[in-house]
């Protein structure tokens, strides 16, 4: 009986462990830092800059809150960490962009990994060799349930 209780005991014990790693439902995020930018196009550009962002995540899917882009969708909480990834196709007057993007939050030190690459590709299919490359990484600090 005492090994049966300190059995049950330790099965209770991890329980909490599996919930505390459960993705909340919906958080707002306010985040920002140091964002880097390399464009390969005809002419290849370079920024270093600072960054601001306003971050939903909303049944597993991170948006950028201005602009209504998808940052992460299928996202999932691990080791206290929220990680998501979306690739998406972004149709334009006489091209298309393919856009890949990763998030990663870490909910104990609200660092945030935002990394974006994208493609832009003459015509309506994302094949061949693209027009333009871009690499945006944005690391910073989040606070999340804020209000704006």
């Amino acid at each position: 009986m005492a090994g049966y209780r300190a059995l049950m005991a330790l099965a209770l014990m991890s329980v909490p462990a599996v919930a505390a790693d459960e993705l909340p439902k919906e958080l707002l995020f306010q985040c920002e830092g140091k964002m880097n930018a390399v464009l390969d196009a005809s002419k290849s550009q370079t920024r270093n800059s600072t960054f601001r962002i306003n971050l939903r995540l909303r049944d597993g899917t991170i948006v950028d809150a201005q602009t209504g882009l998808v940052e992460g969708a299928d996202c999932v909480q691990q080791s206290g960490e929220i990680k998501c990834q979306a690739t998406k196709l972004y149709p334009q007057a006489n091209s298309v962009i393919k856009r890949f993007s990763t998030v990663v939050i870490n909910r104990n030190t609200r660092e945030l990994t935002l990394w974006v690459e994208s493609w832009d590709y003459q015509g309506t299919d994302p094949s061949g060799t693209p027009s333009a490359h871009l690499r945006v990484l944005r690391t910073g600090i989040c606070r999340d349930d804020v209000l704006f």
